[in-house]
């Protein structure tokens, strides 16, 4: 719909602001979001799990609140293309959704499936009638309104606390806030400075096309990721204390890698009409480039396994570290091609940040 009402810059701009709201969220998200997830699958109390939620949410709105101050002064000082009022909403959007992002985390340690596709469902259908309805001069501000809007479904939830706040619990949860710098900053971060250096290189519709590849790969990096995270991160950070983390590693590889390789290969044979049908017929790319970024997006999803499994194990800091061998490699190497920028080249470096990364994460699950 961005596409159709705004064409590639919409879908470029989208992004870029996208990567904003990821930025404000990225820390609490990444790192409170994922201790939450595990601290909550291994606790036994259903009020010890609320008061961890309870944490979860002041710490990080709490620790948001620096990026989001962040954007907004950056923006002040340095300027973007965007209007500074756009970037504010952006900023104000990622703040709140460190709201219904927590919530989900909890019901994911909780294994609640049913609530967490409810929130999913009408997330979605909130964002796609901000699109479609929207004004077409204030189409990205109604869209960021959206995203912030499921943070309500906290109050369907939220119960009054019963017993003291216990400091051990946010002590717990701030275990996780180096894994969640290094994600929730870095990663959108060097988003940002990808989608800029393709544009500045090559074009911002370029750019556009580029960002099309990743949300047509998004539709199985989601599912991916949907059930690495719904089926098998609770029970990763459930088996750990028993010893029992390798062996569900090893059915949520058999579970996910080969339908993802088989899906990828499918989206490639098929990636010229479907770009011209899901956007127009200007958004085109080659055959090498795409094969090399739905190659990278394969070994995408073959680090997510250890990283989630790293994550049960509370390895924090091989984490952080492994954070930098996926984004900000991807932007680092884009920059460093300078002027002779190609998508081809972008495909080439995404692969082999990927390649990294998987392997960088593997070999931190597996040492002692």
């Amino acid at each position: 719909m961005l596409a159709l009402r705004g064409g590639g810059e919409a879908v470029a701009l989208w992004a870029q602001l996208a990567s904003v709201v990821d930025l404000v969220a990225g820390i609490a998200l990444a790192g409170i979001g994922g201790g939450l997830t595990v601290l909550v699958a291994q606790a036994a109390e259903p009020e010890r799990r609320r008061e961890f939620l309870r944490q979860a949410l002041r710490v990080g709105l709490v620790l948001s609140l620096a990026p989001a101050l962040g954007v907004l002064i950056g923006a002040a000082l340095l300027g973007t293309g965007m209007p500074r009022l756009t970037l504010g909403g952006a900023a104000l959007a990622g703040w709140i959704v460190v709201i219904p992002g927590l919530l989900n985390s909890y019901w994911l340690g909780r294994e609640r499936r049913d609530a967490q596709l409810a929130l999913a469902a009408a997330s979605a259908l909130v964002s796609v009638a901000a699109v479609a309805w929207a004004p077409s001069d204030w189409m990205l501000e109604c869209l960021l309104a959206a995203q912030a809007a499921p943070a309500l479904a906290l109050l369907a939830v939220w119960r009054a606390r019963v017993r003291p706040p216990d400091p051990a619990l946010a002590a717990a949860l701030r275990r996780y806030l180096l894994p969640g710098i290094a994600i929730g900053v870095l990663g959108p971060a060097a988003m940002l400075a990808a989608r800029a250096l393709v544009a500045e290189s090559l074009s911002w519709h370029e750019a556009g096309v580029l960002q099309a590849l990743w949300r047509v790969s998004e539709w199985i990096w989601g599912i991916a990721s949907g059930v690495l995270s719904v089926l098998y991160f609770a029970r990763m950070s459930a088996a750990h204390p028993r010893g029992e983390l390798a062996r569900v590693t090893r059915a949520a590889a058999r579970m996910v890698l080969a339908p993802a390789a088989l899906l990828f290969a499918l989206l490639f044979a098929c990636h010229r009409p479907l770009l011209a049908v899901l956007y127009d017929a200007s958004f085109e790319v080659s055959a090498s480039a795409a094969a090399l970024f739905f190659a990278g997006s394969v070994l995408r999803i073959a680090s997510w396994i250890p990283l989630y499994a790293l994550y049960a194990m509370s390895r924090t800091r091989s984490i952080a570290l492994g954070e930098l061998l996926s984004l900000p490699l991807f932007a680092a190497l884009l920059a460093a091609w300078g002027d002779s920028l190609t998508l081809e080249r972008a495909g080439l470096a995404w692969l082999l940040s990927y390649a990294a990364y998987a392997g960088f994460n593997y070999w931190a699950m597996r040492r002692p």
